[in-house]
């Protein structure tokens, strides 16, 4: 398998899982996605947990069967133990490993024994290695500290720094202040390992899109700018840079889990362009309901920035959006995924830059 060149985050929900399998082959080819397992409405219940794991590996498995990909199940609460005594990581490791899915499972430097213990036998079962996952705290600890930290989680899962990939991740960024901010971040973490090349892979996610579009007005071209992709040419330009980590972005997705009950969108599409996403969202009263799409893409694909319908299944039904129906709120965000992966990775590819 080709090296991953992108790393892209995303949730455990149905258009970000559906948008996998819509991708062109050279994306599936350049991306090492990083699945986060939604969390369960009911976080305490067995069966509830079982389900959303089931449910999020059946969605995967056409999509990605015979591919590589990292598997964050974080977000579930661990001390759920499920059948057989089974824990989280380890029921959903196994069972996306049967379905012929490469899962690497994810670990924190907060995790208790019990998860370290199922990372383990994970490990010690499939070779698979593991991404351990720093957030924006532990990567404010000295340097030195967090070197440590890190020696003793490998040693503790007895994997090797050739078998594990790290990831710093600095979720939300917002604004020139956080790109140089977290640029400086990533800097200091990178120069206080003390074997930064010995690991698989570094990693560098974060996402700046915002939490939702309440701010966007109906019919009117809105844009924000893509400061993950400014945090990832801030650290490249570094000097004394150790190593030059992999990009990772949270796709069109607010980086944070937000909650709340689900509610039925105005038809929208969120368009990545080169360094910023273009955004235009009709109305909810709109006697047309969702057929308001079909305006969306056609003036989506009239802005001298659309891509084309040569790029992938997602502009090519942008371009001629009445082919297939106007769809629902998980039909847009599963365009607009699929859309931002294909941009990403060919420009990654062709331009280094994302």
């Amino acid at each position: 398998m080709p090296e991953p060149m992108y790393v892209p985050v995303l949730k455990g929900r149905q258009g970000e899982l559906a948008a996998l399998g819509r991708i062109q082959l050279a994306t599936k080819n350049t991306i090492l996605p990083v699945l986060e397992i939604a969390p369960p409405e009911d976080p305490d219940e067995p069966v509830a947990v079982t389900g959303i794991l089931e449910r999020t590996v059946k969605k995967v498995k056409d999509s990605w069967a015979g591919g590589e990909l990292i598997l964050d199940a974080g977000f579930v609460r661990s001390s759920v133990r499920l059948a057989g005594g089974q824990g989280v990581i380890t029921y959903v490791i196994a069972k996306a490993r049967s379905q012929g899915i490469g899962a690497i499972p994810v670990v924190r430097l907060s995790d208790q024994d019990d998860v370290r213990a199922d990372v383990r036998a994970i490990h010690d079962e499939y070779r698979c290695g593991v991404a351990v996952r720093l957030s924006i705290e532990d990567m404010d600890e000295d340097p030195e500290d967090v070197d440590e930290s890190l020696e003793k989680l490998l040693s503790d899962l007895n994997v090797r720094q050739a078998e594990a990939d790290l990831i710093l991740d600095l979720a939300v960024v917002n604004g020139d202040l956080a790109v140089r901010a977290g640029a400086r971040m990533v800097l200091d973490v990178l120069r206080g390992l003390s074997d930064v090349d010995s690991w698989r892979r570094v990693i560098v996610t974060s996402g700046s899109f915002p939490v939702d579009l309440s701010v966007v007005a109906p019919w009117v071209f809105s844009e924000f700018q893509r400061y993950d992709a400014a945090l990832w040419d801030a650290v490249r330009g570094r000097r004394r840079l150790p190593r030059i980590p992999l990009y990772g972005d949270y796709a069109i997705t607010y980086p944070l889990w937000t909650s709340g009950p689900p509610f039925a969108p105005a038809p929208q599409l969120r368009y990545t362009l080169a360094d910023r996403w273009l955004v235009l969202k009709g109305r909810k009263n709109d006697p047309r309901g969702n057929e308001q799409f079909y305006d969306v893409c056609e003036r989506i694909a009239g802005h001298p920035e659309f891509a084309g319908a040569a790029l992938g299944y997602a502009d090519a039904r942008i371009a001629d959006p009445r082919a297939q129906g106007p769809g629902n709120g998980a039909t847009w965000r599963e365009i607009g995924t699929a859309h931002h992966l294909d941009l990403v990775a060919r420009r990654i590819t062709t331009l280094d830059e994302p």
